[in-house]
């Protein structure tokens, strides 16, 4: 009789479900609303994911006892305490003894390399570096959050952007193609009109995030402020994978980087800088695409909760079986 493990990647806009079975085979997805633990409390994270469970079993005809385990990887649910909490909303389930949480960052790093050690530069809104080694250390840096850290994120490079034009007004600063484009963005008539609308909220952190594809475009043609906004950004994520590799002893030794999150559609405008900050501590590195998304990452994070042998065979399979459930 088969048996099956569920993944779930959770955000805070969509939650991704995955079923696969213990040899690898996708049989399921689907998707529901948030479930960021921080952001829409205890009770909606529930009846959200109890939701997707069904809507999975449902569609694929697999009966819940024939699930052996479930990995919840969730955005705001970092913390030990959280988890506890998530966990213990499910005591009175069908699922209360399947369940396992952990944060979105531990099921990207487990997607990105199949469970093997490597660092991720997550970076979008917000930026976090996680790593791995092959004694099971895992350890971070940065994702102190946009007050007091997400260097080389989109809310970092958007804030660098207003800046330098305000530089560019005040004449202590080179001239750039920035403040033209933001004062028509915001519909302003002179950048510093943009002030008072960051310091009442108006333009929250979100919409200083989506300043930065306008900071690679301007990049792109040549503006010289824009590039070295751009080159800053990939020191500082340099920085935060250096850190990471330090922690778990990687100097000298092969360095493994899979760059996740909407920051890096630009990846080639960054990985330079990247590299520099690494090749400080190892000449041998590799910057690579995640092999799986981070649901298939909760998906063999669970499998390894039922002491399943995570190999390269299984994975292989895994990404067949995946290629050809996306044809279906």
């Amino acid at each position: 009789m088969t048996h099956y493990v569920i993944g779930v990647d959770g955000g805070g806009t969509k939650t991704e479900l995955v079923l696969i079975d213990l040899s690898g085979n996708v049989v399921g997805k689907e998707r529901v609303g948030s479930t960021n633990y921080q952001a829409i409390g205890a009770e909606k994270l529930r009846d959200e994911l109890l939701e997707g469970f069904s809507a999975l079993t449902n569609a694929t005809n697999v009966a819940i006892d024939r699930i052996d385990h479930i990995f919840l990887g969730l955005a705001g649910a970092g913390r030990e305490k959280d988890q506890e909490e998530i966990k213990a909303l499910f005591d009175d389930t069908v699922f209360s003894s399947k369940i396992t949480v952990n944060s979105d960052a531990i099921i990207a790093l487990a997607g990105a390399f199949g469970t093997t050690e490597g660092i991720i530069i997550i970076a979008g809104t917000g930026s976090i570096c996680f790593g791995s080694n092959d004694e099971g250390k895992i350890v971070r840096s940065g994702g102190w959050g946009y007050l007091l850290g997400d260097e080389g994120s989109g809310y970092y490079i958007g804030r660098e952007a207003i800046m330098a034009s305000l530089k560019d007004l005040d004449g202590r600063g080179e001239k750039t193609k920035l403040k033209e484009k933001l004062v028509e963005r915001f519909d302003i008539d002179r950048i510093d009109k943009i002030i008072p609308l960051i310091y009442q909220n108006k333009i929250d952190r979100v919409e200083i995030a989506n300043i930065a594809p306008l900071v690679f475009e301007l990049a792109n043609q040549g503006d010289l402020v824009s590039n070295e906004i751009i080159r800053k950004t990939g020191l500082e994520m340099g920085l935060l994978a250096k850190a990471v590799a330090n922690q778990l002893g990687l100097s000298g030794e092969e360095i493994q980087l899979a760059l996740i999150g909407s920051i890096f559609k630009q990846k080639d405008l960054l990985i330079n800088s990247i590299s520099k900050e690494l090749y400080e501590i190892s000449w041998n590195v590799t910057i690579m695409e995640p092999r799986f998304q981070p649901s298939y990452g909760a998906a063999l994070l669970a499998l390894k909760e039922c002491d399943v042998k995570i190999d390269e065979s299984l994975l292989s399979n895994l990404e067949i079986s995946i290629n050809k459930f996306v044809e279906q």
